[in-house]
């Protein structure tokens, strides 16, 4: 819209005295921290359910995978009429067990619940997904070696599985922090970053500084900021996964 003017490092200046974008950084911590440890859990929770010989064991892989594979505009639509103040499904529930409504979408503290458990529903099926496909790949002569040896369950999935998995948790912990830093559709769909700022994202704060006040710099800064942080876990969580199993 004009010429460029060349101002040195104002932007990233400008960055760390905005009390929103410093919020934003605040709350991407807390939903990558909130989101994180239960999608590796749960994933692996049902890959070694999912893993053994169970009647209709394909149709329940089937229906924990297809959320991944749904469009996040559509899980956000769902999500949202679920956690509706008036006609939602969850506060509905609540009524009958004597609980009085809540007002998910207005309430600051409640708001990132909405949006930690659609992305746990959406998430879940293609790291199982990963995590099943890692233990397939298992050979079962060190289980059948353990059971010999008088190992129970839970010695085999400690000293066995977990170990031999040790590659997929890394590159599962790297994806899944990536992809909660830069979540995007699911928050806009479901609450566009408020109320207050609540679920303003560091992704929210970039696309609305520079798509609804007009700031590119500001958002090209911040952008930057988000790369490096990305950045730095990527290559510590990398480094600190180099020990031999």
């Amino acid at each position: 819209m004009g010429k460029p003017v060349f101002i040195g490092l104002d932007n990233y200046i400008y960055l760390f005295t905005d009390e929103v974008f410093r919020k934003s950084i605040w709350v991407t911590i807390l939903f990558t921290v909130s989101t994180v440890p239960f999608l590796m859990v749960l994933s692996l929770m049902f890959a070694l359910l999912l893993n053994q010989k169970i009647r209709f064991r394909e149709f329940f892989r089937s229906v924990l995978f297809i959320p991944s594979v749904i469009s996040s505009v559509v899980v956000g639509m769902v999500f949202v009429w679920l956690f509706s103040d008036q006609l939602g499904l969850i506060n509905y529930v609540l009524n009958l067990l004597g609980i009085q409504s809540i007002e998910w979408s207005r309430d600051p503290s409640m708001a990132m619940v909405m949006i930690i458990v659609g992305t746990l529903w959406s998430r879940v099926g293609y790291n199982m997904v990963i995590y099943l496909a890692a233990l397939q790949g298992i050979s079962p002569d060190y289980y059948e070696a353990a059971t010999i040896d008088g190992a129970n369950a839970w010695q085999k999935f400690r000293y066995i599985t977990m170990p031999l998995l040790k590659p997929i948790h890394t590159f599962i912990l790297i994806t899944v922090v990536i992809h909660s830093f830069r979540s995007f559709d699911l928050i806009y769909v479901m609450t566009k970053g408020g109320p207050l700022n609540a679920t303003t994202t560091l992704v929210m704060y970039v696309y609305d500084t520079a798509f609804k006040m007009n700031y590119y710099g500001r958002a090209s800064a911040s952008g930057v900021v988000l790369f490096l942080i990305l950045l730095l876990f990527s290559l510590y969580r990398l480094r600190a996964s180099k020990e031999n199993v």
